[in-house]
């Protein structure tokens, strides 16, 4: 875990020294090693936020800070007892978090499951019609030209493809998303749908938002259907690409 802390700053400020381009800093950062300090720092706490940890207090960090490039050995905690101290903290933090998240995550999805139109997945999920289509049911092996939007449960959008007029186009089955599979059955050729899926139950769409938040909040899909082209079951074919491919939005 404390190696997991410190990758993304020492990479991050690597790519820093590295690209040769000139660095806007603010006046009060006239040195390159005030730069430095800053950068660490500043990725430091993004990676720490990522792992459920909001605050610090900044008094012992610097203590800490100073003491590990201090020469003698005189630390406030011995050095063998620090992965278990770290680890202990970081471990209850993330445990509060999850009880207080999950919760949330299921006051919500009971909220949605009481709309008007909102109907439950077998796979484990709730299925919105949103325009009624007039052509094609798709099956899982057809292909369908598509565009998705993708939002967190607080209506963050991290990925649209509708936005960038670059429509999926594949079939249903490499998708490899259960509910999804089954809320394209539910949908003709010209039509849209919005679901809600937990994202404990599928990690990857957490993967893809990015926060330690949303690995319990909910996915919300949105998914116009634009076109079903008629296809067939591979032979022995494993299918390729899917949600669980689309990269994470860049930066914050």
């Amino acid at each position: 875990m404390i190696k997991q802390l410190l990758i993304i700053p020492v990479l991050a400020i690597g790519l820093l020294a590295g690209c040769g381009e000139k660095i806007n800093t603010s006046k009060d950062l006239k040195t390159s090693e005030d730069s430095f300090s800053y950068v660490y720092g500043y990725e430091t706490a993004k990676r720490m936020k990522q792992q459920g940890i909001d605050a610090l207090d900044y008094g012992s960090f610097l203590r800490g800070v100073k003491e590990g490039f201090a020469k003698d050995s005189g630390l406030a905690i011995k050095e063998e007892s620090i992965g278990k101290v770290f680890q202990g903290y970081v471990q209850s933090v993330q445990d509060k978090k999850i009880k207080v998240l999950q919760k949330e995550t299921n006051d919500q999805l009971a909220r949605l499951s009481k709309e008007k139109g909102v109907s439950p997945l077998a796979a484990k999920g709730y299925y919105k019609e949103l325009k009624k289509g007039n052509g094609t049911i798709p099956g899982i092996y057809d292909s369908v030209l598509c565009y998705f939007i993708l939002k967190n449960g607080k209506g963050k959008v991290f990925q649209d493809n509708r936005k960038d007029k670059k429509p999926f186009m594949g079939t249903i089955e490499s998708l490899k998303l259960p509910p999804l599979e089954e809320s394209f059955g539910k949908t003709a050729k010209g039509g849209s749908f919005e679901m809600y899926i937990s994202n404990v139950e599928y990690p990857s769409l957490a993967r893809m938002a990015g926060t330690f938040e949303d690995m319990y909040g909910i996915t919300v899909i949105e998914v116009e259907l634009l076109d079903v082209k008629p296809g067939q079951k591979p032979k022995d074919m494993p299918a390729l690409g899917g949600l669980d491919y689309i990269p994470p939005p860049k930066g914050n």
